[in-house]
């Protein structure tokens, strides 16, 4: 599922018409279809159109003559006083010579008509500003949007709702509040806002008909990860292979307050399909570890045997639960500085390099690091407000400087190495407690020590591990580290026998 802002759906439509010769008109009786396509025709039966007067407002004065052919009662506002763009205008004139009834919103008293037909019809169908939008909604536009929120049963906003923005996060002053949106090619980065969905309401993306090379031609390879694609990189076994076909996994984490993230990050590995895991730990938690982690090996820093083990490990993981201190410091700072397997960085090695990241600059490894927005602030010193607006880009450039694959957590869970982006789709609030990302950690581990590719990795770990959540989180009020463990190899073969789109994109 590829994301995209306005300027790349501006890019596709100029292509579309200068270079294709597909009137752009075309493109909005297409658009105009798959709207059609999307209403319950048995649910809803009356409808009020809303229009703004650019290709947005266009295209609910094209929906409004399909529904008017349907026989179906259709009441259609436009709204403010400015010159209609050449395509809405064309449908506007269409409307006309049929003789259909426009209302015309211009001054406060022009509503009364709108709140009528807001009470009385079953949809309303919002087309006032698409993905354009720049100024704040104010005046009789603002006045419309109010009542609308109050008085509709049921809104379908075109493409985005009006008022959100298409670019970044967040709304401009006010915004529809849909129950669905159908939007067209791409799914817009706005709506990967945390509070999105109060807006957007269920999101149907459609093809209108853009050929896919044209999409790609412009697109800036940002993604958001779906079923398929996941299907399409899980590798089945060989029922030849064994377990040193399926990676030396070292995992170096824990201390004595902390064992729980230890073993939870190990026990993740184990529970991905590593072949052997080695958990390295303080000599005082050895033996408490030893006692449960019966299918991973445990062993302390002091013995004799721990460099052979980093040095014959297909992958490490550090930092679950090791404690912000020199301790810390120098066991990371020790693995960076030398060549070897990939790395994941979460917790407490990700700590201990504030003021430290010339390590990451300076290693020949690949790494991964893992932080929360917290553990992100501290490490590039941007407060917290700053990065969650502007995450993407935040993630992208520390990638790219530091060389990098960055899994940024959070509802919606940003994973980039600088080139590419791709927005993890699985996952719930049901999943906030203790351990979660040390689970994850030990996921994407195991993956790299599988012969993943890095990135690959990472993605699809963290993917699993929120699609196990959401498995979960059907018949669980919250769901533990410990339940995701346990479910772990049961999803990753359900996910490759599964046949499924999780996007309805058409």
């Amino acid at each position: 599922m590829k994301i995209g802002n306005s300027v790349l759906i501006r890019n596709i439509d100029n292509y579309c018409i200068n270079d294709l010769n597909i009137p752009s008109i075309v493109l909005m009786e297409n658009a105009a279809l798959k709207v059609i396509k999307n209403i319950d025709f048995e649910r809803f039966k009356s409808f009020t159109i809303v229009c703004g007067s650019g290709n947005n407002g266009g295209d609910g004065l094209a929906v409004a003559r399909h529904i008017f052919s349907m026989n179906m009662k259709v009441d259609i506002f436009i709204v403010g006083n400015h010159s209609m763009s050449k395509d809405c205008k064309a449908n506007y004139d269409i409307l006309k010579n049929m003789g259909i009834n426009i209302k015309h919103i211009i001054k406060s008293e022009d509503i009364i008509n709108l709140r009528e037909a807001l009470s009385e019809n079953s949809m309303t169908i919002d087309a006032i500003f698409g993905i354009g939008l720049s100024r704040k909604i104010e005046g009789i536009y603002d006045e419309v949007t109010k009542i609308i929120n109050e008085k509709s049963t049921y809104t379908l906003s075109i493409d985005i709702p009006s008022g959100m923005k298409c670019d970044s996060f967040g709304i401009l002053g006010n915004s529809i509040e849909a129950d669905k949106t159908v939007s067209f090619e791409v799914y817009k980065k706005g709506f990967l806002d945390y509070e999105s969905e109060k807006y957007t309401g269920s999101i149907i993306i459609e093809k209108i008909g853009v050929p896919d090379y044209v999409v790609n031609k412009f697109h800036n390879k940002e993604y958001m990860t779906e079923i398929n694609y996941i299907k399409n990189i899980i590798k089945k076994r060989n029922k030849y292979s064994h377990k040193g076909d399926f990676g030396r996994v070292t995992i170096i984490a824990g201390s004595e307050k902390f064992t729980g993230a230890a073993y939870i990050s190990t026990m993740a590995a184990v529970r991905t399909g590593s072949g052997l895991v080695t958990l390295c730990t303080k000599k005082s938690v050895v033996d408490i570890l030893k006692t449960k982690l019966v299918e991973a090996m445990s062993m302390s820093y002091e013995d004799n045997t721990f460099e052979e083990v980093i040095l014959n490990s297909d992958s490490i993981a550090m930092g679950p639960g090791m404690g912000n201190d020199e301790f810390t410091f120098k066991q990371v700072r020790n693995i960076l500085s030398k060549e070897g397997c990939p790395v994941v960085l979460d917790a407490d090695a990700l700590n201990v390099l504030k003021d430290n990241l010339e390590l990451l600059k300076n290693s020949n490894r690949k790494i991964v690091i893992t932080p929360h927005m917290g553990e992100m602030s501290r490490l590039t010193g941007i407060n917290i407000k700053e990065l969650v607006e502007n995450r993407i880009d935040i993630a992208v450039n520390f990638a790219k400087e530091y060389n990098v694959v960055v899994l940024l957590k959070g509802y919606n869970t940003i994973i980039t190495d600088g080139r590419e982006v791709y927005i993890n789709s699985t996952g719930s609030s049901k999943m906030a407690s203790g351990g979660m990302g040390d689970a994850l950690t030990g996921i994407i581990t195991s993956f790299i020590g599988q012969g993943y590719e890095v990135l690959k990795a990472t993605i699809l770990g963290a993917y699993i591990h929120g699609y196990c959540g959401d498995i979960l989180s059907k018949d669980m009020f919250c769901v533990n580290a410990s339940h995701i463990i346990e479910k772990l190899p049961y999803i990753i073969e359900d996910l490759i026998n599964k046949h499924e789109n999780q996007f309805k994109l058409q």
